[in-house]
């Protein structure tokens, strides 16, 4: 399996992506339940409204999710990338060493 120079620099650039706990269950919680806006995403993770919106923009960058307005509100929605890597981890996390 052979790699490019940008192919790897993409793959860094996921890897840093999904390198914290909260932004993996920020993901999951789109995917599960799409068109969430960052209060509602706050509210379900208990966690703070900022540190929600810092962490969705780290993940709309590297197209794991899509941003769009609703009236005053900004909806989150997982992209095809993002669906990809999380039943790619699943896959994964299924196998055996």
């Amino acid at each position: 399996m052979k790699f490019t120079g940008k192919q790897i620099k993409l793959l860094e650039l996921f890897s840093k992506a999904l390198a914290n706990k909260n932004r993996i269950k920020i993901l999951i919680l789109i995917n599960e339940k799409p068109k969430l806006n960052v209060v509602s995403i706050a509210d379900n993770l208990k966690m703070n409204y900022q540190s929600v919106a810092v962490h969705t923009q780290r993940l709309e960058k590297v197209g794991f999710i899509h941003k769009r307005y609703k009236g005053l509100l900004m909806e989150h929605i997982i992209t095809e990338r993002g669906k990809h890597f999380l039943i790619s981890f699943q896959k994964v996390l299924n196998l055996k060493s």
